[in-house]
């Protein structure tokens, strides 16, 4: 038996308004099935939330998926569940720096030669202007975290459209680099490069999602995500 509200997250669907991360995860690795409501009158003092019940069966086999992947994609697909594929992974110079992290020491552990020197700034700039956005993810031209660019889809008073804890993290990391480094585009090397133009692949052309935002796919659409990211080298943990 769980609050109302978080019960409801656990089974909520693709395009509901509570549906999360949470929602996804539990439903990766478990059946859930509601059972029933438990109004506060049912209980002595009756507390100040309703309840409701429900069940949570473990998937049997379980899925052959690694849970760190799993949800290291979700947690990028989700920093703002109201915003396209295309924002939350080329939105912002924090993620895409996570990923080229990641990709290189994919390529150290399976003996890839790298060439990670400055790349080409003329080559492939434009491209990559009209991409990124600023900082705090949006594309308003400023650092102060409103989602302005997003304000038809946002809402104020739903918790999983604020900033989870670590991508907050992520942006301050990246800032401090900028104010000590000048730039970021200017130091782009050729890894960088190559990781982004990697995900422009997965996201326009292997699974044709970029524009869907995260509250809107299902099971499917993370698995056909994670599957051609690990294809192409990407990992997420």
């Amino acid at each position: 038996m769980f609050q109302r509200e978080f019960a409801m997250r656990l089974f909520a669907k693709p395009g509901e308004k509570l549906y999360s991360r949470l929602s996804v995860n539990v439903q990766m690795w478990a059946k859930v099935s509601h059972i029933m409501k438990v109004g506060r009158n049912n209980f002595n003092p009756p507390p100040q939330v309703e309840s409701n019940v429900v069940r949570i069966e473990p998937k049997h086999p379980r899925p052959q998926i690694a849970y760190e992947e799993w949800d290291g994609l979700l947690r990028i697909a989700f920093v703002r569940k109201n915003r396209t594929l295309r924002a939350s992974f080329l939105g912002t110079s924090a993620v895409l720096e996570l990923l080229a992290s990641n990709y290189r020491l994919f390529c150290a552990q399976h003996d890839i030669a790298l060439d990670d020197s400055p790349a080409d700034l003329n080559k492939g700039t434009a491209q990559a202007d009209a991409m990124e956005l600023d900082d705090d993810g949006d594309d308003d031209g400023d650092d102060d975290g409103d989602d302005a660019g997003f304000s038809g889809f946002s809402d104020p008073d739903d918790p999983d459209d604020e900033l989870p804890d670590f991508f907050k993290q992520l942006q301050a990391e990246h800032k401090m680099k900028r104010k000590n480094n000048g730039a970021a585009r200017k130091k782009r090397g050729k890894v960088s490069e190559l990781v982004r133009e990697k995900v422009v692949k997965v996201l326009e052309r292997d699974t044709q999602l970029a524009d869907k935002r995260a509250r809107l796919c299902d099971e499917g659409d993370f698995l056909k995500l994670l599957y051609a990211f690990n294809t192409e080298g990407i990992h997420f943990r």
